[in-house]
Formats: structure tokens, C-alpha cells, sequence
């Protein structure tokens, strides 16, 4: 029987004493399973399948569609935010969302689990929540292999500069910039500002292990036109709209101001 360390993304009730659990586990990717007695306070689970707890598990694998069978968990964290911190909750929902949109059942990548607990982590902390879910969908695409290109276009490969009060575009459907030789004919193009991009650029870099992102100067309408691109952006590669989405204005009203 394989044990595995697990973050629960999502579960949905299947009868009056039972779950359908959907996990993302470090060893072998994200799996469902039917935990049964799941929804008893006193079940075999020991109320360890709250969205976003961190357990240890073990579980009996199926083959074909036949859901996995979940035979024990063990409660390693909690994921707890202050009750005052509507925007860290809403965006720990969003990361889950984002990990079970995105990944295949049985498809391990350790990486993407590390990642969501450090997010998790980081919006326990406190932090800035619309920066650091921009930064973890930076790093999950990265890891994924849909990357936006940002600095050549995503057509023919030609740098493109960037200059103030020069808009460039963007192919939603594309997956990045476009110089002006490579624009006609595509659709869902976004005219977005430089600064836009270096912005956006900065706060999903991958390789900045500092915390300058935190620390940078954003106006509102800046941090808001990353949003609308991103928010198009994670539509277009998954080909619907995720339910989070609704809730970027609250995320935004709630979430924390960033200080020098």
C-alpha cells in the first residue's frame, strides 16, 4: 500500500458517511479517492481532510476510472489563516484550484508540490497575497511549460524592446508577445503597456531568490492590469474560467499595501 505526503485540493461529498477526495501528493501526483467514513467527526480520518491540510496518507491505487480507496490520513498541518485575512484564504483556495485545473491524475511532479506549500506558507505569513499568487503562477506555469514569452516574440523570436508610451501586444491565445511583422491575422491580441510587462516579468522571475518582489513600487492600476492579463492568460490554456476568478476585486480590496 503506498504512502504518500498529500494537500487536499478539493472534496465533494458521496454519501452520508463518505468522501470523494481529491489529493496532490509529492510521490505520484494528484489522486481521487474515496475516503470512506470521511465525513464522520469521529471518522478513521481524524478531521484531517479539511481543504488545504498537509497529511500523510496511505491508499490503495484502481486501475481505470475506478477512484482510489483512501485507507488512512494523518494530520501533518493545518492550513490557518487569520480570521481577519480574508484575501490569504481566498488565495490558498486559488492555488488549489489552480494545482487541480492544471495537473493529471497519477502525472508525480514533486516541484509543484513543494511550490503549493510554500504558498500556502507564504499567505499564512501575512504576505502580500495578489503578489505572491502572481509569483506562484509565474513559477507553477514555468514548471508546467507554459511560460508567457515576455522579451521575444512568441512567433519568430525577435527581441522586443521595451519603451515608455510604447503599448506592445500580447497574444492571449499565442502565449505571448508579438512583434508588429508577426500581429495580423491573430486574434485575442491585448494592447499592454511596458510597464506592465516589466512588472510582470519581475514578480514571476523564477530565479530571484530575494525578496524584492515584495518591496517594489506598483500602482493599483499597474497591479490590476497584470491581473486582467494573467486572468486571460490562465483562461486561454485551460479553456474555461476558474471559479477564483470571481473573487479577484475581494482579494484586491482586502489584501495588504505593499512598504518600502
Amino acid at each position: 500500500m503506498p504512502n504518500a505526503d498529500a494537500l487536499v485540493l478539493r472534496t465533494v461529498d458521496f454519501s452520508e458517511t463518505s468522501l470523494i477526495v481529491t489529493l496532490y501528493t509529492r510521490q505520484f501526483g494528484k489522486i481521487e479517492a474515496l475516503a470512506k467514513g470521511g465525513r464522520r467527526l469521529k471518522g478513521p480520518f481524524e478531521s484531517s481532510l479539511d481543504i488545504l491540510a498537509r497529511n500523510s496518507i496511505g491508499f490503495i491505487p484502481k486501475r481505470g476510472d475506478v477512484l482510489d480507496l483512501l485507507t488512512e490520513s494523518k494530520l501533518i498541518r493545518r492550513f490557518r489563516i487569520h480570521s481577519e485575512n480574508l484575501a490569504g484564504t481566498l488565495g490558498g483556495y486559488y492555488a488549489a484550484e489552480l494545482v487541480n485545473s492544471f495537473t493529471a491524475v497519477h502525472d508525480p511532479m514533486p516541484a509543484v508540490y513543494d511550490l503549493t506549500v510554500k504558498v500556502l506558507n507564504q499567505l499564512e505569513e501575512g504576505t502580500l497575497v495578489m503578489r505572491t499568487l502572481t509569483r506562484f503562477e509565474g513559477r507553477f506555469l514555468q514548471l508546467l511549460g507554459h511560460s508567457p514569452a515576455l522579451r521575444n516574440c512568441v512567433e519568430c523570436g525577435e527581441s522586443m524592446p521595451r519603451e515608455p508610451n510604447i503599448p506592445i501586444m500580447f497574444g492571449v491565445l499565442d502565449g505571448g508577445v508579438l512583434c508588429p511583422t508577426c500581429l495580423p491575422g491573430h486574434r485575442q491580441t491585448v494592447v499592454v503597456a511596458a510597464e506592465t510587462l516589466d512588472i510582470w516579468e519581475t514578480l514571476m522571475n523564477p530565479l530571484d531568490r530575494s525578496e524584492e518582489w515584495k518591496h517594489i513600487s506598483i500602482s493599483p492600476q499597474t497591479l490590476g492590469a497584470i491581473r486582467r492579463l494573467a486572468n486571460q492568460y490562465i483562461c486561454s490554456l485551460l479553456g474555461w474560467k476558474p471559479r477564483l476568478h470571481d473573487w479577484w476585486n475581494v482579494i484586491a480590496k482586502n489584501d495588504k499595501v505593499a512598504t518600502a
